[in-house]
């Protein structure tokens, strides 16, 4: 049975199949992120194993960089 870290006691996770809102998501044990544009399912990870996500927040850098990004290309 997988015991959750100490530090971890607030975070969300989700599990492979589930259908989650858009944003970035870590894949937990492996650290591979995923990023969702929209709406959709969280994908397996082909290894035999049940694959864990947790949402990862972005810094305030790459708020900044996905805005300017979006102003330039309007």
């Amino acid at each position: 049975m997988w015991q959750r870290p100490d530090d971890m006691q607030t975070v969300e996770l989700f599990l492979a199949g589930e259908r989650v809102k858009p944003g970035r998501y870590r894949e937990v044990g492996t650290g591979k992120e995923l990023h969702l544009e929209k709406e959709d399912i969280l994908p397996a990870s082909h290894d035999g194993r049940v694959a864990c996500y947790m949402l990862v927040n972005d810094t305030w850098d790459q708020v900044i960089v996905q805005a300017i990004v979006r102003q330039v290309s309007t």
